[in-house]
């Protein structure tokens, strides 16, 4: 119920008078009539109509104690608007509880003098850090969003870590996440600089850019600049691209405009996230480009291919809009034919697989993914 504005001010005071008589706010705490009149007569404007002030007092405590915020105790005062001799403060909150600890892995056993004072956030990736750890993983060095999601993605709980490659670009606080340092030795990962725009095609707003790396006639377009980084780092000597672009988003259908003859472009080709917003990106770029007389939009099928073999599906974002078996249809026969059918179904069960499931790790090792850029 919704409280008037003297009786949330007496509610306040009450709770103040328990804190500072140190009572807890997870318990029962008692409070003498005496004291409840010295914060009655402190609320402002308790008695603008100059009525009787036990009465006011007395319906402001029948007030709470309707909400639920306190209890009055049996035994009154013997005059003639009787007011209990003490109140019931109830508790504002169950206390939190603290899980059980796990049983560390030794790199983080000195988190256990952390584990009661951290918050759930920070317990929860904690424990899906240890659980990698003990996993065995390989420790090759990784980007950091990468490796965020091979922990996140594979021992996080979808519920905590909705984007798993993304937990460490908000949770910076704690013992262990403060320290950047302290947390890339742990996670043997890094944090690629940002790319260097050598050439930009006129676009440049914010974090999307076109940047050269070759003298191809190759335009290869991803959709986050880990997997750019990744990309370029693991380029052969004798590669096809020209350009390589990143973080366009919803703009890259709009930027196709912005690629002019002398560019020298033959091939756009595309990989990005899986889901609705990652296929419908590519599939409309394609159509403005037919219609400019520019080279279709193709998926990079081997990156799809692996992305599909190795990626662990977790549910899209809530921006994502469910759709219909039609529309998962047209979105997934984007893909290589391979992809297609398991595209379809991760679109209707409302999924998703992040790029960053390619890593730099399969890049370095795996060579054959060149054939997607020779």
């Amino acid at each position: 119920m919704a409280l008037q504005r003297r009786e949330n001010d007496l509610i306040a005071g009450l709770r103040d008078w328990a804190a500072a008589h140190g009572r807890s706010r997870y318990k029962e705490a008692f409070i003498p009539l005496d004291d409840v009149w010295d914060v009655f007569r402190r609320v402002p404007n308790r008695n603008l109509d100059e009525a009787f002030e036990p009465a006011v007092l007395a319906g402001l405590l029948n007030t709470l104690e309707a909400a639920g915020l306190i209890r009055q105790v049996q035994r009154r005062t013997p005059e003639k608007v009787s007011l209990p001799v003490k109140i019931r403060l109830v508790p504002q909150a169950l206390p939190p509880v603290t899980p059980p600890m796990p049983k560390w892995h030794p790199a983080l056993t000195w988190l256990a003098a952390h584990w009661p004072t951290a918050t759930p956030k920070q317990r929860a990736a904690y424990a899906a850090i240890d659980r990698w750890l003990k996993s065995g993983p390989d420790l090759f060095r990784i980007p950091l969003r990468e490796r965020a999601l091979e922990i996140f993605g594979t021992f996080g709980n979808a519920a905590d870590f909705p984007m798993p490659e993304k937990v460490f670009d908000t949770l910076s606080s704690g013992p262990l996440f403060s320290n950047q340092d302290r947390l890339d030795e742990l996670l043997q990962a890094f944090r690629p600089p940002p790319p260097l725009i050598t050439e930009a095609f006129p676009l440049d707003e914010g974090d999307s850019h076109y940047c050269r790396v070759g003298t191809g006639e190759v335009l290869f377009v991803v959709e986050n600049s880990t997997t750019w980084w990744s990309l370029v780092e693991s380029l052969p000597a004798d590669h096809r691209l020209g350009y390589v672009a990143w973080g366009l988003g919803g703009t890259f259908r709009a930027s196709i405009r912005a690629i002019k003859a002398k560019h020298g472009i033959t091939q756009i080709k595309y990989f990005g996230d899986l889901d609705t917003s990652g296929l419908r990106i590519p599939l409309r770029a394609s159509s403005t480009a037919l219609e400019l007389g520019l080279p279709p939009v193709q998926p990079a099928e081997r990156l799809y291919r692996v992305l599909q073999s190795v990626g662990r599906p977790r549910p899209a974002a809530p921006k994502e809009a469910s759709v219909t078996a039609a529309t998962a249809s047209e979105l997934a026969g984007w893909l290589p034919a391979q992809c297609q059918a398991n595209g379809t179904q991760l679109l209707l069960d409302g999924n998703r697989l992040a790029q960053e499931w390619v890593t730099y790790r399969y890049l370095q090792q795996s060579p054959d993914w060149y054939d997607d850029v020779r």
